[in-house]
C-alpha cells in the first residue's frame, strides 16, 4: 500500500490579472464546471493522485494520468511554459523516505532525476520565471530552502537558520519566496518571505500560536494565502497582506470539514484549495468575487488524502489533519 500522503496542484495559466476580492466559502457546487464557457478551463493543474502524478484542467476535465509506477510520485509543479513537471518521488530511494527530485515533461516523457544527496529533497517550486526552482532538503543537516539554476544544475543553500522550513512558493514576479517554518521544538509554524536572490529581508507575516502553512503568492503580489487551524483547531483557508499591515482574511469556513493548501489562479479570479467537506479529500475552486466554491474532483484513492499543496517528503506535517 502506498503511503498516506497529500497530492499537490500546481497552476499556470495565460495571464495574471489584480485579485478580485475574497469570498466567504459558502455555496458548494459539486459538479465540475462547464467547460468553454468557465473561464478556470484555459488553467492546467497538476495533482498527485493514488501515488502518481495527474493533470486535469481547471473546470475538472481532461484528466490525464502521467506517471505510473509502484513508487510514490507526489508533489508536481509545473512550468510556466506548461511543458514540464518537477516532482517528488522515491523511485530513487535506497531505503524509507528517501526522496530525490524528477523532471519530466507534461506528457510524462523524458524523465530525469535533477537531486541526488544523504538527505532528502522534497517541496519543489518552480519559478514563474522557469530558471529556478525552490526546493527542501536536509542534505546539511537542518530542513533549509535551496535553489536550482536549472540549465546548470548548480544548488544554492537560501536560508540557513535553526528553523525547520517547508512549503516554499514563489512570487509571480520570481522575486521573493514565502514559506512555512517553524523556529523551534516549543513553537507553531508560521508564514514567512524573503528575497529569492539572497535568503535576505525576511519578512514574518504570521505570529499564532496555532499552525499556519503552506502558503501561496497572489498573482499581484498583495496577498499571501495560506492555512492555519487557528479557528477552533479545524483547518481552513485564509490570507494576509505581504507589506507586514497584519491584516488578515479569511477565505473558506470548512463546509462541515477542513480546508487547506490554498493556491491562487493566475488570473487572481479563484483560489484551488482541499477539502474534505464531502467526504473525502478534493480539489475545490472558490470563486474569489461570488464566493461560490466548486469540486472539481472526485474518486481520490482514499489512501492518498489529495491536498492543493504538497507535504513534506512523507514526513507527518505538524498539523490536525494528519
Amino acid at each position: 500500500m502506498k503511503m498516506q500522503l497529500r497530492a499537490a496542484v500546481a497552476l499556470l495559466g495565460l495571464t495574471a490579472m489584480v485579485l478580485a476580492g475574497c469570498g466567504g466559502g459558502s455555496g458548494t457546487t459539486k459538479e465540475p464546471g462547464t467547460g468553454n464557457n468557465d473561464s478556470a478551463a484555459t488553467f492546467r493543474v497538476v495533482y498527485t493522485r493514488g501515488g502518481d502524478i495527474w493533470r486535469m484542467n481547471g473546470d475538472g476535465n481532461n484528466v490525464q494520468q502521467l506517471t505510473q509506477t509502484s513508487a510514490f510520485d507526489f508533489q508536481p509543479t509545473l512550468s510556466a511554459d506548461r511543458q514540464w513537471v518537477i516532482f517528488t518521488s522515491d523511485r530513487a530511494a535506497t531505503y524509507a523516505k528517501q526522496y530525490r527530485l524528477f523532471i519530466m515533461r507534461t506528457d510524462g516523457s523524458e524523465l530525469e532525476q535533477l537531486t541526488e544527496s544523504s538527505g532528502f529533497e522534497a517541496d519543489p517550486a518552480y519559478s514563474p520565471d522557469g530558471t529556478r526552482m525552490v526546493f527542501v532538503s536536509n542534505r546539511d543537516g537542518n530542513d533549509e530552502l535551496y535553489i536550482m539554476t536549472l540549465a546548470t544544475g548548480v544548488v544554492t543553500r537560501l536560508t540557513n537558520t535553526a528553523a525547520s522550513e517547508q512549503t516554499p512558493a514563489w512570487s509571480s514576479d520570481s522575486s521573493r519566496i514565502v514559506f512555512a517554518a517553524t523556529p523551534s521544538s516549543t513553537e507553531n509554524t508560521d508564514i514567512y518571505s524573503v528575497r529569492a536572490s539572497d535568503g535576505g529581508d525576511l519578512v514574518r507575516l504570521t505570529q499564532n500560536a496555532a499552525t499556519d502553512d503552506s502558503p501561496s503568492f497572489s498573482p499581484d503580489g498583495r496577498w499571501v494565502a495560506f492555512a492555519s487551524d487557528r479557528e477552533s483547531g479545524r483547518f481552513r483557508n485564509f490570507q494576509v497582506r505581504t507589506d507586514g499591515s497584519g491584516d488578515l482574511q479569511r477565505l473558506t469556513d470548512g463546509g462541515g470539514g477542513e480546508d487547506g493548501f490554498p493556491v491562487y489562479t493566475p488570473d487572481g479570479n479563484f483560489l484551488m484549495f482541499d477539502s474534505d467537506r464531502d467526504g473525502d479529500s478534493d480539489i475545490y475552486r472558490l470563486n474569489l468575487s461570488t464566493g461560490q466554491t466548486t469540486r472539481i474532483s472526485r474518486s481520490y484513492d482514499p489512501e492518498t488524502n489529495p491536498d492543493t499543496r504538497a507535504k513534506k517528503s512523507g514526513r507527518e506535517l505538524r498539523s490536525k489533519r494528519n
